[in-house]
């Protein structure tokens, strides 16, 4: 018996009892979770946007980078949290992302500017730390 059929036929099986747009829909939802991400590169820098509608403590987000990926961490509030809710599209609750740059980066002379619910991140372009051979002794 094929190992992945078991796979298979629990899958079949919930999509029978679900339907076909549940896992869509569950899909959407995952996807929609972290903030949307663009990535530009200009001659001497990278620059990233970042959707964060809602933000009023700016506190609230911590971005590290190792050289190579922005990692961005955070909270959207919610006014109406007490509240029922009978359509809920817009972020909001915790989200932490890593956004890979395409390109070496650091963070000295980087900057961040939140604006109109955009954070717009800055880093210095850097050129790529060259391969240093270990010699094995023995």
């Amino acid at each position: 018996m094929d190992p992945g059929s078991h796979v298979k036929k629990w899958a079949q099986l919930a999509r029978r009892f679900l339907g076909e747009d549940f896992w869509s829909d569950v899909g959407d939802s995952v996807l929609d979770a972290d903030p949307k991400v663009d990535v530009y590169h200009a001659r001497n820098e990278v620059i990233v946007l970042i959707d964060l509608p809602g933000m009023d403590d700016m506190s609230q987000v911590q971005l590290r980078t190792d050289g190579q990926h922005l990692w961005i961490k955070g909270k959207i509030p919610s006014r109406f949290d007490r509240l029922d809710v009978s359509v809920s599209e817009r972020p909001k609750g915790e989200f932490q992302r890593s956004v890979p740059l395409g390109a070496w980066v650091t963070r000295h002379r980087a900057s961040a500017r939140y604006r109109r619910g955009v954070l717009e991140v800055r880093l210095p372009k850097v050129p790529a730390p060259k391969m240093e051979q270990i010699r094995v002794d023995g």
